[in-house]
């Protein structure tokens, strides 16, 4: 490291020149980095659902969907809406009651179970087809115009609505979200360094990593919308460690009279492994994720990754300039710790410290068995219209009115027509299925089809396939909902043995199987790679094994609270966020036994103990405090369910590791002492 060292303080002008040009290139490939909202995604082309989805968007393109209660209105008001909606750019058709019998009849003489599904107590409910998918331009538009049209009090939700409310949600809220953080991270580290300037200096350096980290994710052809809402924040809290770190080893270094920049050469030489030692177990813990079959595993453990990897680069290529250069600043603008001595806290955890393992030891067993038996959801409707939101408000009051309404896509070989008609026929005996659309029940029976409108043959037929509509009263993500899957394919498969069937559900069970198969996976990569970089930092076998169980011990506790509660809970989120914890917070079980392993050469197990959580305890609380307010931000800002249910998790996950850390690691690192001194490794001389 000497080397490095002398090279990054001789040409620290020219470095900071350097990363200078880099920042600005940022900025300039930062509106070119794409955002996906689409899920399906991610999921391989090999699973059947995606398979057909890829066929639906050959064919006919891929629409967007959304439906629409209008409320306090009669069926003519109705049809007069529907007409000025099916005018808008970008609608391809509207489905409602005027499809199926005239509404200018008297409402008498309609039948009850046409009214049931499409007008009821004086709500009409209708189905909203695009021209094109939910992720495009023109159906935001469109969906921008629908609103215009249609009364303040009507609902509107589906899929289509959902991605348009994540972007316009993202695009502000991230901003916001960042707005709110730095100004309270500021405080923090005011209240926790010995200068009120310092803290500008560690957000500069993070602040630099974080826009090159925005900038560089072009590389990608996109990124997900959940990775760009929550990378930013969690970057700048897991990393701001390693800057002060380093500035609290230059002033170490500063008493031993050496000049500023001798100083700073055996900083970085002295802080440099440390550094990386933490990165690298946070870089593990993300990288994990690649893992996945299901691909924004690899979206953001790469994204996250390359973060960390910034922030470990700028640090310490970047933050020696800034030290050295505004050196007089933050000797100006010293002061007195504000934070009191943590010895009485020390004291008094080691006191309680056999009542404290008891306590965690008796929560173990039942916490593992709980967040193993959650109520986990898989697909992509769980993401967004979480409940509070005005979506998730709509669909209620929808569902209550007219039940549930889940569409589903069938294409099929185009030729045989009495095929066609039986299925339609028997899909529709169905007790789930409301309706099925499709060309042979939307003109009369035996019309050739060169008398077929063009217009609604091309909705239908291809000179591949003929397309069925399929609405059945399920949610799009349910154990009925995949029971009745597997019904609708034993009823098709009587008249086709090729076909093609996707939709949200068909998506959703292909999400779920892939993610169950990952999580395994995943676990273990994450478990092994932080053991292994642990094992390099101590030289020690039994070590990484203790450091490790304290954290997973709050891992468990934190994915059991959702089943204690009764709640369901996102498993893409639970897979994440156990990555996460364990990589962003190991750091502090490290910390805490790098200090009682000093604190052990000078004084007994017991003395030691008590030095380790007084000297350890400033700086988890500070990290901790940051990484906390970080995802209660997350929490409490997001209108993306699944952002707000990952910063749910990160928060008391931090909080669990936190308290784990400092009363539960340091009575096993006493009570282990004999044998983690035997299975150290040294050095040879």
């Amino acid at each position: 490291m000497d080397w490095l060292a002398n090279f990054i303080v001789k040409h620290r002008v020219k470095i900071g020149v350097v990363f200078g040009i880099a920042l600005i290139i940022s900025f300039l490939l930062m509106p070119k980095v794409k955002v996906n909202y689409d899920l399906s995604e991610y999921i391989t082309d090999d699973e059947p659902a995606k398979h057909a989805l890829t066929t639906v968007r050959e064919e006919f393109g891929m629409q967007g969907f959304a439906q629409l209660m209008l409320n306090d209105v009669t069926l003519i008001e109705a049809k007069n809406v529907k007409d000025k909606i099916a005018a808008v750019d970008g609608v391809d058709m509207v489905l409602w009651l005027d499809d199926e019998c005239d509404v200018y009849q008297p409402i008498a003489f309609i039948s009850e179970d046409l009214l049931k599904d499409y007008y009821k107590d004086g709500s009409a409910l209708m189905d909203i087809l695009f021209e094109e998918d939910e992720y495009s331009t023109k159906t935001d538009a469109a969906i921008g115009e629908i609103r215009k049209i249609i009364p303040e009090n009507s609902d509107l939700i589906g899929s289509a609505v959902d991605n348009k409310e994540a972007r316009d949600a993202i695009k502000t809220e991230v901003a916001f979200i960042m707005a709110i953080l730095v100004p309270i991270v500021i405080v923090i580290l005011m209240l926790t360094t010995t200068s009120w300037f310092s803290p500008i200096l560690f957000m500069a350096v993070i602040g630099l990593s974080i826009f090159l980290n925005m900038g560089s994710n072009v590389i990608f052809d996109n990124v997900s919308f959940i990775t760009y809402s929550i990378v930013a924040a969690l970057q700048l809290a897991v990393s701001m460690d390693y800057s002060v770190f380093m500035l609290h080893q230059f002033e170490e270094e500063k008493k031993t009279g050496k000049s500023l920049e001798e100083a700073m050469v055996n900083t970085i030489k002295k802080s440099s492994l440390s550094i990386l030692s933490s990165a690298m177990t946070t870089i593990a813990g993300f990288l994990a994720l690649s893992f996945m079959s299901f691909g924004i595993g690899k979206d953001m453990g790469f994204v996250f990754a390359k973060g960390i990897l910034l922030s470990l680069l700028c640090v310490i290529f970047v933050m020696p300039y800034l030290i050295l250069k505004f050196d007089k600043q933050i000797q100006k603008t010293s002061h007195k710790p504000l934070l009191p001595s943590f010895e009485k806290f020390a004291i008094v955890l080691q006191k309680l410290r056999y009542v404290i393992v008891a306590v965690i030891l008796i929560c173990i067993i039942p916490a593992y068995v709980a967040q193993r038996n959650n109520e986990f959801l898989y697909g992509a409707s769980s993401f967004s219209g979480g409940e509070g939101s005005a979506i998730y408000a709509s669909e209620q009051e929808i569902i209550k009115k007219f039940g549930r309404n889940n569409m589903l896509v069938l294409l099929v070989p185009r030729g045989d027509y009495v095929s066609e008609k039986q299925l339609a026929d028997d899909l529709e005996d169905m007790r789930v299925v409301k309706k099925v659309q499709t060309l042979v029940n939307s003109v009369p029976e035996g019309m050739p089809d060169s008398f077929v409108p063009q217009s609604a043959y091309e909705k239908f037929r291809t000179k591949n396939y003929t397309r069925y509509l399929i609405y059945v009263r399920t949610s799009e993500e349910s154990e009925l909902a995949f029971e009745v899957l597997d019904e609708l394919n034993e009823v098709i498969g009587r008249y086709y043995s090729d076909y093609e069937l996707t939709g949200v559900t068909p998506i959703t069970r292909d999400i779920k199987n892939a993610i169950e198969s990952d999580y395994n996976v995943v676990n273990l990569v994450s478990l092994f790679a932080v053991m292994v970089i642990l094992f390099f930092t101590f030289r020690s076998l039994l070590l990484p094994i203790l450091l490790i169980a304290v954290i997973e011990i709050g891992v468990f506790i934190n994915m059991a609270v959702p089943y204690f509660m009764g709640t369901s809970l996102m498993f893409l989120c639970y897979m994440i966020v156990s990555c996460i914890q364990l990589g962003a917070t190991i750091d502090y079980a490290i910390l805490m036994t790098n200090n009682y392993l000093i604190n052990r050469e000078k004084y007994d197990k017991k003395k030691a103990v008590i030095e380790a959580i007084k000297h350890t305890t400033p700086a988890v609380l500070t990290s901790g405090s940051i990484l906390f307010m970080a995802s209660f931000l997350l929490k409490t800002c997001s209108s993306v369910h699944a952002v707000s249910v990952m910063g749910s998790l990160i928060e008391r996950g931090t909080l669990l590791s936190v308290v784990l850390v400092l009363a539960l690691l340091p009575p096993l690192l006493c009570w282990f002492d004999k044998a983690i001194e035997k299975s150290i490794i040294r050095k040879k001389e």
